[in-house]
């Protein structure tokens, strides 16, 4: 029934259309300039680059109206027989918005054809504003400091932003936030080509119908189209010679006609193309500077990791005497270089005046090594390596249906856009030597063991004869020696072992096995060596593993409007499903893996079947052979023994530390304990194993869904059984794990109208999410129960034992029971209803463990022999429905004053909402924090009231005042009570509000300055600041608290203001001259078209947390509170960027060809923090310092100080540590760059 409604509303909606309508509108009046009379019938129309976007003709009182238009800038022509040609130059169409120009033409003067031309001022006031946020155009952004789009973000009031990136915005999550480009979600990489950027629009609130799934804001990035002339440009920009940072990045942008009409210059199909490529030296800049062990001494503990501990037997690490004296200051980061490349274009088709195609993609890659604190002063070198790439694609077929304006049709200007993208985007990331190869991790060399047999004095009967007193055999496994023979795969780790060997040259209780070698100091294969003092990785850690995900999203947006007499209505569709996928695999540890599965089926002697050994007729000796346990023999050790071509049911002893990569040799010893050699043509294979072997029970050395466990992608979804049922041709489950395929749907539709001197917009948007994917039935039994309903008969309950027990009058039908015991059952002790608990007698309790009657709190499960859940454990996700109105408008009072108001209801799908079911599997062995996937939508109702005056010609100010309501938002919690286990998941449980004040002043160019400026004042309560705030006190053991407190970006006030100084050239400019009056040459205008751009964030300092203690950060404590959660603020903090440039126009070509063309070169400095401010963003709880939290003069942790392995290495080394470059924001960076376009 569901899929047919669903058809149905997707049918009529289809019959109006389908997309995220990224367009603009533009409506105004054409009139005669002298006599303000009308004119109809005018023809005006809109080019960008000299190409047709859009026109229209008057109507009989003069108005116009052309609809859609992409966002962007173009130029406005209007033409009437008798007036001369007008041209507005550059009329900024803005996504969603109606841009409202008044057109007044002048009649002819002697015949002549002449054209005015005028440029395009953005009007102080709005008539229909109703969104608080801001726009820039290309023009405006070319000239700020950063030219990115969350730089553009971040200098709107009501965005945080504590060190120039996008924070919250309007005291949402920062998750809260959704990117668009060119009418595309984004997921993966939101980097555009500074070049390609046309429009950045930031929506704070007033949010229209058409956008959801955004609980905070909306940052929409428009790209340039296509232009009727060939045009170029570069860009090339560094701070190589400035800041010694490394910032490298040069761009290019094309475009221009492929084809063109017949009979005009208009291009028919038409493109644009931009990319750029950024080189980053240091990948984590640092106010403060780095420091790292000095080369001299850093060479010392790599090649002698390890000293005697001077007790006979053991060793210390060198690094553990690191001193002051060895470490050195250093300004960048080391071994964190990374590129990126961005990529964007698009084809515009004009396949009829009223039909327009557009296909449009971009594509970006990165590579990098990523900054690890606890690395990056002895293990830089093996920093892990990340490579991410997206690429999405999209295209928009638009068509027209335009009213001739003499109509009197009800029904006018009729469109529909429809709109299909698709974006992939891929991550990996793993160890920059070893990356894919998981098998070199772990491997540090060839272990031979040497071994023999061991024997007791004792007896035993043999073919009916009694042995008393001869040696019997206890083992086959005394090692005697172990040798190495060490590989340079990860030869930092391998001298471990070496210098071990080098230092120790008995092998006696030194290295005759692996224990030896263990409790001595080296290193076994998959081992690593401890940190130093828990805070330094020594040289050669290998830092992560091998992983990699994809995701996937398709999308179709169809939309529609027009005008239906006073009303323009505006409706659409959206259909997206993500396809996500991700494999993980701990190559490190897999020869520890491979040692624990090999020969554990033959650990056991075979006592039944004895063998006598004799000397010249006389018993001295009894033998037992390996026992062979087929039950307790791994798949593993059954695959590896066939492809070494050994018996796979025999007992021979296989090392599998013995490997040598070079002939892929094996070492291992028969069944008589004589060592031998065999090899492993094709080496180590994941397929040697089963999921069920790499997953152990919880303990999971390989992760995925959506591949196989073998990390090949899997072609068809399984179904969620499959996981249970499924088994290869030797019996072992296949385990298969499908993608996570969420569905969003979403309908809305906007009418927009005029009441008297009110213009309203109201809005209405029905979303669907439907996460796609299994959950558990109850969230607080993993096994299947029975319910009171199951049992009851005429109000009482018979147990198994014949015990008869009265149902209370409250407790229902679906309430689950909770029992004495669950394989015993003598009495029922309580009930519930989701999660509210019930004793006995049927009275709620706020404690479930006070049902514990002394086997755990335990419900009344079917079986109660299960151990793992199965699908009869769960259900299909309910789909969330969420209604959305969006109600506003605004009350022009005058042309020079109105005000606005607005009522909006916003939701968004839910995070860590999927889950995979191994989790659910192996539940009891796993301590982790797990995915909730029956998380419902988070909502933020949203309250405005503003007013806009018009202060001079050329400024205003606007003062709003906002309220928030944040519901259902996601944190921890903890399932007390749950069977079989406690444990901690999340839950739609956080609520919160946001109050706050934005005054804003606009001053539009006046002379020289261009000013716009903000105040906020905020204040961000709410129960929790993201999804983990509980987890401490759930690690304390205190309940599922809920009260409101400061937010971590309950920035009070807040300012952001942008000054742009410049000056102008020509008759306009007003700056220092030299005149060359005897020579007769024009004056020299020093700083003609020169200026710069001041942007300034900042503001009040954020809240912490405060604690009363001092804790060691070896010694496991708990942080007492000191005053209030979030009652203590960082210091005030501002932040400065400026660019200084300069246009310099130029003419390519001989002065009188007709190839003669315009050029323009653009020469900049930018500088970003300006002060070089340092800027404190995080302090410790305890001090309320950024670099220091106390410990070190702690007198309480005096001993445990003293009792490290060198006390002032200690100090030395903690007190490094602890000043932390994170709590600081990034220096000051120079660059200078060059634009050359033509």
């Amino acid at each position: 029934m569901l899929r047919k409604l669903l058809f149905s509303l997707c049918i009529v909606l289809t019959s109006w259309s389908l997309a995220l309508a990224q367009v603009g509108r533009l409506q105004g009046v054409i009139s005669d300039k002298d006599t303000g009379e009308p004119i109809p019938f005018a023809n005006i129309i809109l080019e960008n680059g000299g190409t047709q976007v859009g026109g229209a003709s008057s109507d009989f009182d003069g108005n116009y109206d052309i609809n859609p238009i992409p966002p962007g800038t173009y130029d406005l022509k209007a033409t009437f027989v008798g007036y001369n040609t007008f041209i507005m130059k550059g009329v900024v169409i803005s996504p969603n918005k109606i841009t409202f120009q008044d057109v007044s033409m002048s009649m002819q003067s002697e015949m002549l054809d002449a054209v005015e031309v005028v440029d395009y001022k953005v009007p102080l006031i709005s008539k229909d504003q109703t969104s608080v946020g801001a726009t820039l155009t290309a023009e405006e952004i070319a000239k700020m400091p950063n030219r990115s789009a969350d730089a553009v973000a971040a200098s709107v009031g009501g965005v945080f932003s504590s060190d120039g990136e996008v924070g919250s915005m309007r005291g949402a999550r920062s998750e809260g936030t959704v990117y668009y480009v060119d009418g595309v979600r984004v997921i993966g990489s939101k980097n555009v080509p500074q070049s390609a950027i046309d429009q950045v629009e930031v929506l704070l609130s007033g949010t229209p119908a058409m956008y959801g799934d955004a609980t905070g804001g909306i940052i929409n990035m428009t790209t340039k189209g296509p232009s009727r002339t060939f045009g170029a440009g570069v860009e090339l920009e560094t701070s190589e010679f400035l800041d010694g940072y490394g910032h490298n990045r040069v761009g290019l942008n094309v475009q221009g006609p492929l084809i063109k009409g017949k009979k005009s210059e208009t291009a028919l199909l038409g493109f644009f193309l931009s990319g750029e490529f950024t080189y980053n030296r240091d990948g984590y800049l640092s106010a403060i500077g780095h420091y790292k062990a000095t080369d001299e001494w850093l060479n010392y503990i790599e090649q002698n990791p390890i000293r005697v501990s001077g007790t006979g037997s053991g060793t210390y690490q060198n690094g553990l005497y690191t001193r002051m004296g060895s470490m050195e200051y250093i300004k960048n980061s080391q071994n964190t270089a990374g590129w990126s490349t961005a990529v964007t274009g698009n084809i515009n088709v004009r396949t009829t005046e009223t039909i327009n195609l557009t296909f449009g993609g971009s594509f970006n890659k990165s590579k990098a090594n990523a900054y690890s604190r606890s690395h990056a002063y002895f293990n830089s070198d093996k920093n892990a390596l990340t490579d991410s790439q997206t690429w999405r694609v999209y295209g928009r077929f638009t068509q027209r249906f335009p009213t001739p304006q003499e109509s009197t049709s009800l029904i006018k200007n009729f469109y529909y856009t429809l709109q299909a993208d698709y974006t992939r985007y891929n991550y990996t990331y793993g160890d920059p030597d070893h990356w894919d190869d998981i098998w070199k991790y772990g491997y540090l060399g060839k272990y031979t063991i040497y071994k023999t047999r061991s024997y007791e004095l004792g007896s035993d009967t043999v073919n009916g004869h009694y042995y008393d007193n001869v040696w019997v055999l206890n083992s086959w496994d005394y090692d005697t020696l172990v040798t190495f023979d060490r590989s340079e795969f990860n030869p930092l780790l391998a001298n471990y072992t070496s210098s071990y060997y080098d230092l120790y040259t008995d092998p006696l209780n030194h290295y005759q096995n692996f224990t030896d070698l263990e409790l001595g100091g080296a290193l076994l294969n998959s081992s690593s060596p401890n940190a130093f003092y828990g805070l330094y990785a020594p040289p050669g850690y290998i830092q992560t593993n091998y992983g990699f995900s994809e995701s996937d999203q398709f999308a179709i947006n169809l939309s529609g409007a027009m005008t239906v007499g006073n009303h323009e209505l505006t409706l659409g569709f959206s259909y997206e499903q993500r396809n996500e996928r991700g494999y993980g695999i701990s190559g490190y540890s897999m020869w520890y893996l491979m040692r624990n599965l090999a020969n554990f089926h033959i650990e056991q002697l075979d006592l039944d079947n004895p063998e006598v050994i004799s000397y010249d007729g006389f018993v001295d000796t009894i033998i037992y052979h390996r026992k062979y346990d087929e039950a307790s023999q791994y798949q593993f050790d059954y695959n590896l023994r066939e492809a070494l071509g050994l018996n796979p049911n025999g007992t021979d002893w296989i090392n599998i530390d013995s490997y040598d990569f070079n002939d892929n040799s094996i070492q291992y010893y028969d069944e008589n304990g004589v060592m031998k050699t065999a090899y492993l043509n094709d080496g180590f294979d994941l397929s040697l194993f089963t999921p069920d072997e790499l997953t152990q029970d919880g303990n999971s050395y390989v992760s995925y869904y959506g591949y196989d466990y073998l990390g090949n992608k899997l072609k068809s979804q399984p179904s969620f059984d499959d996981f249970f049922t499924e088994v290869d041709e030797n019996g072992n489950y296949t385990r298969p794990v499908g993608s996570f395929r969420p569905i969003y749907m979403a309908g809305y539709i906007q009418d927009k109208f005029a009441f008297k001197d009110l213009i309203f917009n109201i809005g209405l948007r029905v979303d669907r999410f439907d996460a796609n994917q299994k959950v558990l039935k109850d969230p607080y039994i993993l096994y299947d129960y029975y319910t009171v309903g199951d049992k009851i008969q005429n109000g009482q309950i018979t147990l198994d034992n014949g015990t008869v027990v009265d149902v209370p009058d409250n407790i229902g039908d679906d309430f689950a029971m909770y029992v004495n015991k669950t394989d015993d059952i003598t009495s029922i002790v309580g009930y519930r209803s989701d999660n509210v608990w019930y004793n006995a007698e049927g009275a709620e309790i706020s404690d479930p463990t006070t049902l514990d009657v002394g086997s755990g709190v335990s419900p009344w499960v079917k079986d109660a022999s299960q151990q793992n859940v199965n699908s009869l454990s769960f259900k299909d996700y309910d789909p969330q429905w969420s209604v959305m109105p969006r109600i506003s408008f605004s009350f022009p009072i005058s042309d020079e004053a109105l005000f606005f108001a607005h009522y909006d209801v916003l939701t968004q799908r839910p995070s860590n909402i999927f889950c995979n079911i191994y989790t659910y599997y192996y539940f009891s062995q796993i301590s982790d924090v797990i995915n909730n996937p029956s998380l419902k939508p988070s909502q933020t109702i949203d309250y405005e009231l503003g007013f806009t005056q018009k202060l001079t010609n050329t400024s205003s100010m606007t003062i709003s005042a906002y309220y928030r309501e944040l519901r259902n938002m996601i944190q921890m919690y903890r399932y007390t009570g749950a069977y079989p286990k406690d444990y901690s998941s999340y839950s739609n449980l956080d609520f919160g509000t946001v109050k706050g004040l934005t005054a804003s002043y606009d001053l539009r160019r006046t002379k020289n300055v261009r000013l716009r400026a903000s105040y906020t004042l905020q204040f961000t309560n709410a129960t929790g600041a993201s999804t983990t705030t509980m987890s401490a006190l759930i690690a304390a053991g205190v309940p599922n608290l809920r009260s409101t407190f400061p937010m971590p970006w309950d920035r009070r006030h807040q300012f952001n203001i942008m000054v742009d100084y410049r000056f102008s050239s020509g008759k306009d400019y007003n700056g220092p001259v030299t005149k060359r009056e005897k020579s007769g040459k024009k004056p020299i205008q020093w700083l003609s078209n020169t200026g710069f751009n001041l942007t300034m964030n900042g503001g009040s300092g954020t809240p912490y947390t405060a604690q009363s203690n001092i804790n060691s950060p070896i010694s496991i404590g708990t942080n007492l509170l000191k005053g209030s959660y979030y009652g203590s603020r960082l210091p005030w903090a501002f932040r400065f960027d400026i660019r200084v440039d300069k246009d310099i126009d130029l003419k390519l070509g001989k002065k009188d060809s007709e190839n003669k063309r315009d050029a323009y070169l653009n020469v900049y400095l930018q500088v970003l923090n300006l002060l070089n401010s340092k800027n404190i963003i995080s302090v410790y709880s305890s001090t309320g310092n950024p670099d220091d939290d106390g410990y070190l003069s702690a007198p309480e942790w005096q001993r445990e100080i003293q009792n490290q392995t060198d006390p002032a290495a200690y100090y030395d080394l903690y007190s490094l540590y602890v000043n932390n470059a994170a709590n600081y924001s990034q220096p000051r960076q120079i660059r200078v760059g060059l634009i050359f376009n033509f």
